[in-house]
């Protein structure tokens, strides 16, 4: 998110004054051919064309953050090979075509991770433009929030406000300071509005999901705002242990699927317009920085060994060529020449000829993609990335065939499922082979072993936090029987859904909320309570739920109907906190049968249909926003054919009847419906794509 790179005023004037700004970038053949080193320690590896000073101050840096955060946040990063760090000068940065408002930026993916970063010897030593260092440490956060065992989901607000205080790192004093004010750079007036006036505005700054992507002062402006508030947000929350309390509370709730107003309420207990006077309050008056002791009683700093060497031109490419793509358009003229500069220094290199391929496929039919990944598979046949983009390659096509209704997939899938293995079996740390099979598994979450698909579906999720592949890992432990890290998965999934996608995953989330808390039932006049704050209303059978009663959960949630054996079955009616509701069958606890859905305001509206844990599954009707789909579902999404009948009437002088269509639907990754066939206009009878046009 390249506006997330705020650069303070003195940064600009700086490149605005700098006589060498104006100099031609050197070509990508000139930049290759500089003095490159490596600083590398136990977690790091800075790969830079720079002084080995500035090299060495980087690593021992973001060791320190490392440790520090590890220590005070009570979460570990994962272990895993040193991240390779590219950071280049202004000048090569520019003939990299890295752009221009970028600090720095680490990526965690399927690739693995790496990063970028602008740096020079004056940039990285100098207070005068201290502020870069801050933004490469505040992206270097993001990173550890994402790179822990844990898959915690952080509202936007408190992703960037935290990376903000946390780059805010200063070791003076024998301490470690955090949140000095002085070092914000004038953020702060980034508060007010324009009578003068701190405003929070809480309820936008919790809600909020997305920076402005525009280029506007007016998208700026109300992004430097976000970050002013996220900042000084986290500030007040950390000023004391009860606020750090709350925050962490606040947190846990998030993460369990609550909305932001509830979460809010029951952790901070106070609305939003009181959180914004609060704020206010402390702005003004009790702005507090926090110290920790350096030694054996407090953070006992490690010393860092960094070694440093130097790597000759075909090492450095061929690091430049597979971190630097990954942050650059993949179109662009510096990727096409890096990998190509690459594969030219290191000819029989697999993983330049792999780097070569994946750029070339979507210019490559699936027939020629596997012809050529199989041909250099001759040359090196055991080399972990040529057989994960064999697996992907495979994988892919099968998956799109299966989606159209082809018939004999089961083969595409083995093939890639055994490439996929081998691929693992030749390295251990190797995310694309683990997130490749884990998106298959999540295809085809019918395959066995499920043993199988959980590790890798429980990888995956480490270097892609996608909520269908929560929903996925939620769903393969469900096959197991497994209720616990079912439910703590689908939490996951509600948490990481920021937009909205699968609304009636939220109720899948209610169900197994409801059937978690069936333990450790007291007796009441009424019914029963349980130790969760849950109470049921209604007959009761050997200290269990029997007949027809109400279920409350504390937040709001409630299931109303039929009980056999303690558990929902029957007729039954399940409301989410959120206002999603499902009215229909139950069977040995979950929503399954036939049964109506009706989500709260987002882009689907209804569903009515066949239902299996709460999903649309079989046949039925999906209503959203467009208009309505009668499909078959499956896992829910509309697989097969369907009639789509759009929102709006026809055209004025059009026949409303005729705006119902029929085509080839497939899911797509953010689980909404593609067409693969086209429909018939119902005017012209000529074929095109299924979209409403000109009323029809």
């Amino acid at each position: 998110m390249p506006l997330r790179r705020l650069v303070s005023l003195a940064a600009v004037l700086f490149v605005l004054a700098d006589p060498t700004s104006s100099r031609a970038a050197p070509t990508i053949d000139e930049v290759s051919k500089e003095q490159w080193i490596e600083a590398s320690s136990t977690n790091f590896r800075v790969v830079t064309e720079q002084p080995e000073k500035v090299a060495r101050q980087m690593v021992i840096d973001l060791e320190n953050l490392r440790y520090i955060s590890n220590r005070l946040r009570g979460a570990t990063s994962l272990e895993g090979p040193p991240l390779t760090i590219v950071a280049v000068g202004q000048d090569d940065a520019d003939a990299l075509q890295i752009p221009k408002e970028f600090e720095g930026e680490f990526q965690l993916s399927r690739k693995g991770y790496a990063a970028i970063a602008k740096v020079s010897d004056s940039w990285w030593l100098s207070d005068r433009i201290d502020n870069s260092r801050a933004v490469f440490l505040h992206e270097y956060h993001h990173f550890l929030l994402m790179y822990c065992p844990e898959s915690t989901a952080y509202p936007l607000w408190y992703n960037e406000g935290m990376s903000e205080y946390w780059s805010s790192m200063k070791i003076e004093d024998g301490k470690v300071w955090f949140g000095d004010h002085s070092r914000g750079y004038g953020r702060e007036l980034n508060l007010f509005d324009k009578y003068g006036h701190i405003d929070f505005d809480t309820r936008f700054l919790f809600s909020r999901t997305k920076l402005n992507q525009g280029i506007s002062d007016f998208d700026k402006r109300e992004n430097a705002r976000f970050y002013s508030r996220a900042r000084f947000a986290i500030h007040y929350f950390n000023s004391t242990p009860e606020l750090r309390r709350q925050l962490a509370r606040y947190l846990r709730l998030y993460n369990m699927g609550l909305s932001q107003e509830q979460a809010v309420l029951i952790a901070f207990k106070q609305t939003f317009f009181q959180l914004d006077a609060a704020l206010r309050d402390y702005v003004e008056k009790k702005i507090v920085r926090r110290g920790f002791d350096i030694g054996p009683d407090g953070l006992n700093l490690p010393t860092f060994a960094v070694k440093v060497t130097s790597i000759d031109r075909a090492a450095a490419l061929a690091v430049l060529a597979d971190v630097v793509p990954r942050f650059i358009p993949s179109g662009s003229a510096a990727t096409k020449e890096l990998i190509a500069t690459n594969l030219a220094a290191n000819p029989n290199d697999p993983d330049a000829q792999a780097l070569d391929l994946e750029l070339q496929l979507g210019h490559m039919t699936v027939r020629d993609a596997l012809a050529k990944v199989e041909e250099l598979e001759r040359r090196s046949p055991d080399n972990p990335r040529l057989l994960a983009l064999h697996a992907d390659i495979l994988a892919n096509g099968t998956i799109r065939y299966r989606a159209k209704g082809g018939k004999g997939w089961e083969a595409g899938v083995d093939q890639a499922r055994g490439l996929y293995r081998k691929s693992i079996a030749a390295s251990a740390f190797n995310p694309r082979a683990y997130t490749g099979l884990g998106y298959l598994y999540a295809a085809v979450p019918e395959l066995d072993p499920v043993d199988e698909g959980i590790a890798a579906v429980d990888t995956a999720v480490i270097y892609e936090r996608r909520p269908e592949l929560f929903r996925a890992l939620a769903d393969l432990y469900l096959r197991k029987k497994r209720l616990w890290p079912a439910l703590l998965s689908i939490r996951s999934a509600v948490a990481f859904n920021t937009q909205g996608q699968r609304p009636f995953d939220v109720l899948l989330l209610e169900n197994l909320e409801l059937l978690q808390d069936l333990t450790e039932a007291t007796p009441t006049a009424t019914g029963l309570s349980f130790k969760s704050g849950d109470i049921y209303t209604g007959p009761v059978r050997d200290g269990k739920p029997e007949g027809r009663g109400t279920w409350l959960r504390p937040d709001g949630s409630s299931y109303a109907g039929e009980f056999k054996d303690g558990l929902p079955s029957g007729h039954g009616t399940l409301r989410s906190e959120r206002g999603d509701l499902y009215d229909g069958d139950f069977a040995n606890g979950y929503a399954s049968g036939r049964g109506n859905m009706t989500f709260s305001p987002g882009k689907m509206k209804s569903y009515d249909g066949d239902v299996v844990n709460a999903t649309p599954n079989g046949q039925g009707t999906l209503t959203t926003r467009e208009g309505r789909l009668e499909a078959t579902f499956r896992n829910g999404l509309a697989v097969a054919s369907g009639a789509f009948t759009p929102a709006r009437p026809a055209a004025k002088g059009g026949n409303p009847g005729k705006a119902t269509s029929t085509a080839g639907l497939s899911s797509s990754p953010g689980g909404g419906i593609v067409a693969v066939d086209a429909c018939k206009n119902a005017a012209t009878l000529k074929p095109a794509w299924c979209r409403f046009t000109n009323g029809k």
